[in-house]
């Protein structure tokens, strides 16, 4: 069958690879219809992602269809479109739970193998996933599916963070992630204020998130917060970036008594003031990826038309073209979601 395979950092390629069948009574085989294309994606085109290994067939937001399902599946049937959690934990490997899985924390399950990250993804004419990996939707169409696991890690992260329509949130990068995270937290109704060096992407917050507040400068946004806020800072900053300059910066942005939430990440060490930090009495919290709950609760959202998607999707391709767009997405300024559809 056919498939998208990034051979080596710069070098992808649409090429066949060997075809799937159902590996037990409760897999199923689906058939991607469009795959999100996202900044893990891109990092790993580049050979920036730290935990890729080459070759690999990416793609991990995924809208699918069924196509078969085990003999022990009986609540999904061949034509049911769902969306894919990507997170293959412990008890999808061999039933044999890890401590964090556990607890119910599957999306940091200590042997945790991501679709299109450690393991093979959905850029491919079919394949095949745990059954407790897909939600169903009866209302959303493909791309919509397809865009659950980049709200999901949003949603996840102020679920985290506990905020109230008391707060004053800062997110701090306003790229997909970052999106996700304003679109969660106007749910709630707090007030948000966005950072980010880009100004279109400032200007796209705007437009459809409603954000009143920006900030394109990172050297006078601590000024002119404190000027809006009546000498106050935020008391919660989402930091979405993965930039360690602006995760570290991010101490300076909050509110005595506030919270920092690490949305974003890389494997670089983050240094900060520990008197500040203890000073000021601060929460350090980490969030990472999604639970099932997430997705459940999203997929209900979009359907009930709480949450509106129409305006996410800034680019697409089909899947033929891929070898040649993804190269021009990495380097595009513009680009907000770009997603591949497959046909």
């Amino acid at each position: 069958m056919k498939a998208i395979v990034l051979e080596e950092p710069n070098n992808i390629l649409f090429k066949d690879i060997e075809s799937m069948n159902l590996i037990d009574s409760t897999s199923v085989l689906v058939r991607p219809r469009v795959v999100g294309i996202c900044g893990t994606d891109y990092h790993a085109y580049k050979g920036q992602q730290p935990f890729i290994n080459y070759p690999l067939v990416i793609g991990h937001e995924l809208g699918v269809e069924v196509l078969e399902v085990g003999s022990d599946v009986h609540h999904l049937a061949p034509g049911d479109a769902c969306a894919v959690e990507p997170y293959i934990g412990c008890k999808e490997q061999d039933g044999n739970l890890c401590f964090s899985c556990r607890r119910g924390h599957t999306n940091h399950c200590t042997r945790l193998q991501v679709l299109g990250v450690h393991i093979d993804g959905g850029l491919c004419e079919q394949f095949v996933v745990p059954s407790s990996k897909l939600h169903r939707s009866a209302k959303l169409d493909y791309e919509q599916l397809a865009l659950i696991e980049t709200l999901a890690i949003g949603y996840h992260a102020v679920k985290r963070s506990g905020i109230s329509k008391n707060d004053v949130v800062l997110v701090v990068g306003a790229g997909p992630i970052g999106l996700s995270v304003i679109q969660s937290v106007n749910l709630i109704g707090t007030s948000v204020l966005v950072l980010d060096v880009n100004d279109k992407r400032l200007q796209f917050a705007k437009e459809h998130f409603g954000v009143n507040n920006t900030y394109v400068n990172p050297d006078t946004i601590a000024k002119e917060m404190r000027s809006l806020l009546s000498g106050a800072m935020p008391t919660i900053v989402f930091d979405a970036t993965g930039n360690t300059k602006s995760m570290e910066s991010s101490f300076d942005y909050v509110a005595s008594g506030g919270k920092i939430i690490l949305v974003g990440f890389n494997r670089e060490s983050i240094v900060f003031d520990d008197e500040q930090f203890h000073r000021n009495e601060l929460s350090l919290i980490a969030s990472r990826n999604a639970l099932s709950d997430d997705f459940t609760d999203l997929i209900k959202l979009m359907e009930d038309g709480i949450i509106d998607t129409s305006h996410w999707i800034s680019d697409r391709a089909n899947w033929n073209s891929l070898v040649k767009t993804l190269p021009i997405w990495c380097d595009s300024t513009d680009l907000i979601k770009g997603v591949v559809e497959i046909t």
